[in-house]
């Protein structure tokens, strides 16, 4: 064979090898690439059609990500038999179809619980020493394990324990990064608590001189809505900056201390409302931000709010009015981050004047709430 022969053949197979690559890649584009009948194309729009079921069918709670046609559901569905729907509404979001017309081929929907919604939705984590107890409740169990595993970075010489379950209820937003920027700055504190109560972040806890200020200043600027953060957090061995509580010590949330702590705050002061109301008057807030305080630092232990009133009028409406009010108040703490399974309200009426009904100043005294905190 000729020289240029031989150069003809090279270059036939040269350009058969440059037409099957160029032919390799446009079909692996044609799968992959960009565009909507790619798979990627095809994962995109079948998550699409899938998140707009959900929204048509009221199914809440749950997640969806593509693996190709498979659905992988996760998080917690709110209502009765929304597990079941949630896999029923993925299959058949698209149709049935193959690699090119889409379509869901089947679900996963092993990380996938049910429930009602829980309210209030709680989780915490408490620190002791160089350990921390994770509790309460996360969205779905990505969030669940990227809390876990986020302790564990923060916390590298303790135990974290991860007593967190998989519930509904969790408020719109960016939940899990609220959550995980917390567990940083609880590492920063000697010891304390992070809770999310909704949408209301506290911080409890004491730290040193360096560390209090910092994290105030991580929290300088507001959290993204509907989040909001209530600081609880002192330097070690100085108190929670309430004047009135004087040489009280909250710092072990012994009971008799926070049975002190609520009694010396409504000892020259009241919460006052609206005549006949159990609307709390604006001119009470600064009082009921120092009795969450303490609440927020006591509430390991039970607190039970009580209202009173005194004994004009009808003694049923009085009854109703007392109860409440106490419920205003409960209300408040809660929103406020304290643990609502831990606070309780209760009604007595004029059952149980402190004072005689005949005068005005004792009727006063008479209408009144107080707390009272058992083990």
């Amino acid at each position: 064979m000729s020289d240029d022969a031989e150069t003809v053949l090279e270059r036939a197979g040269l350009m058969f090898r440059i037409a099957l690559a160029a032919a390799a890649f446009f079909a692996l584009a044609a799968v992959f690439g960009p565009h909507g009948a790619s798979l990627w194309g095809v994962e995109r729009d079948l998550q699409a059609r899938i998140d707009q079921a959900f929204a048509a069918q009221s199914i809440q709670g749950v997640t969806v990500a593509m693996a190709g046609q498979r659905a992988v559901l996760s998080g917690a569905a709110a209502q009765a038999g929304g597990a079941e729907a949630a896999v029923e509404a993925a299959l058949t979001a698209a149709g049935p179809g193959g690699l090119w017309a889409g379509g869901v081929t089947s679900v996963d929907a092993r990380d996938l619980t049910a429930g009602p919604p829980v309210s209030p939705y709680v989780w915490s984590a408490v620190r002791q020493g160089d350990s921390v107890v994770l509790s309460g409740y996360a969205p779905d169990r990505t969030a669940k394990h990227m809390l876990r595993d986020r302790a564990r970075a923060v916390f590298p010489r303790g135990e974290v324990t991860d007593e967190t379950r998989v519930a509904a209820g969790a408020p719109a937003g960016p939940w899990g990064a609220v959550a995980r920027d917390a567990l940083g700055q609880l590492a920063r504190l000697s010891r304390g608590e992070a809770r999310l109560v909704d949408g209301q972040l506290v911080l409890l806890g004491d730290g040193s001189a360096e560390a209090v200020p910092a994290i105030r200043n991580h929290y300088a600027r507001p959290l993204p809505e509907p989040f909001r953060v209530r600081l609880e957090i002192n330097v070690t061995g100085q108190g929670i900056g309430i004047a009135e509580l004087g040489e009280i010590d909250l710092s072990d949330a012994n009971p008799q201390a926070c049975q002190a702590g609520f009694g010396r705050l409504l000892q020259n002061n009241i919460i006052n409302f609206e005549s006949g109301s159990a609307a709390i008057s604006p001119s009470s807030a600064r009082l009921l931000d120092n009795l969450a305080a303490v609440a927020l630092r006591c509430d390991r232990n039970t607190i039970e709010v009580a209202g009173h009133t005194d004994a004009t009028g009808d003694r049923a409406v009085n009854m109703t009015l007392s109860r409440a009010r106490a419920d205003a108040v409960r209300a408040y703490l809660i929103s406020q981050g304290v643990a609502a399974n831990r606070i309780t309200a209760q009604g007595f009426g004029p059952d149980r004047p402190r004072a005689s009904n005949a005068t005005r100043d004792g009727q006063a005294a008479n209408r009144r709430i107080e707390f009272t905190v058992g083990a």
